[in-house]
């Protein structure tokens, strides 16, 4: 008998350390996609503006080129083909930009 109570406090403490990594670990995972989720929005912000030249463009335009899985818009076929040629360049700019606002 006293090895069956034995065993089952053996299970209820493993049980309860178990719960308690849990709860542990879980503001972490909550943080991390919060994190992520902040990144999508800025990245949805600037492909919303023309990273050569910083004009306002929509959905609309003609003029699109996917970058890193993100579709960047821009105001005509120029400026797009400048992107393409050295997108590191404008994206960068884009970046600084955004953090002096």
């Amino acid at each position: 008998m006293r090895i069956l109570v034995l065993c089952i406090a053996v299970a209820i403490l493993a049980l309860g350390v178990f719960a308690c990594q849990q709860a542990q670990e879980t503001p972490a995972e909550q943080a991390e996609t919060q994190v992520e989720e902040a990144v999508e929005e800025v990245l949805e912000e600037t492909a919303m503006v023309d990273p050569v030249c910083s004009m306002g463009v929509t959905a609309e335009s003609e003029w699109t080129a996917e970058y890193e899985g993100v579709t960047f818009y821009f105001c005509s076929q120029d400026c797009r083909d400048k992107f393409i040629e050295e997108p590191g360049k404008y994206l960068e700019a884009l970046g600084e930009e955004i953090i002096e606002t």
